[in-house]
């Protein structure tokens, strides 16, 4: 007989109640934490595309003093795993303006044919050139008329013959921003036709975390979002 039986303390189990109310405090905990480390991880992404939208603008600005312009635009309705619209400029890479091979959008994500997870690149655009679909074209972005405030509704500037316009005047004029860089956000990709019904990315009212299917954004003139 075991020595606690022969000392008149038979061994007891946990009773249904005491596991129930062990159960309950570890779904509480549970509750609790889990909430705070998936903010946690939100918060390190967001500060991850912070830094690398501010080198991709050291890169840009680098690429415009030494050629002289701004790096093209590149656009495309096509919507596969191989092919994304305003896709960071290839030339940053090319001409080791920037060191990695290729910069990826920690929240925008795809799958190729096979199935098989893979990231896409942040997205620029630009009052300038570059390619729609392959073919040459020029660029503009919408941007709120009273910019920076960004209360009012927006105008489009654009580039024609090398001057800057603004629609709907038709007149040459000075465009607040020239460049724009940006990560789709925590919601993940609008998709090339809603982004552009949007009028991404100038109007802060499209920013995370004002909105919250809002994009992360770092404009030519310094401004980003929070």
């Amino acid at each position: 007989m075991p020595a606690h039986e022969q000392l008149g303390h038979p061994r007891k189990g946990f009773t249904l109640i005491e596991l129930l109310v062990v159960v309950a405090v570890i779904a509480i905990l549970a509750g609790v934490l889990i909430p705070v480390l998936i903010s946690a991880k939100l918060r390190a992404k967001v500060a991850r595309v912070h830094s690398d939208l501010r080198q991709i603008a050291i890169a840009i600005e680098a690429y415009r003093e030494d050629c002289g312009g701004l790096p093209p635009v590149r656009e495309s309705c096509i919507q596969n795993s191989s092919v994304d619209y305003y896709e960071l400029p290839r030339e940053l890479y090319k001409l080791r303006y920037l060191s990695t091979r290729r910069m990826f959008d920690p929240f925008n994500r795809t799958r190729d044919e096979e199935g098989a997870d893979q990231g896409r690149a942040y997205k620029y655009n630009a009052i300038g050139w570059g390619y729609s679909n392959n073919s040459k074209s020029t660029f503009g972005m919408w941007v709120p008329r009273d910019y920076p405030v960004g209360r009012s509704e927006c105008a489009l500037y654009y580039l024609s013959k090398g001057q800057v316009y603004r629609y709907p005047e038709k007149l040459p004029c000075e465009a607040p921003i020239r460049w724009a860089v940006w990560s789709v956000g925590p919601a993940g990709d609008p998709g090339w036709q809603e982004a552009g019904c949007r009028m991404l990315p100038v109007p802060r009212r499209e920013w995370y975390p004002r909105n919250s299917n809002g994009i992360i954004v770092r404009l030519s003139d310094g401004r980003k979002s929070p």
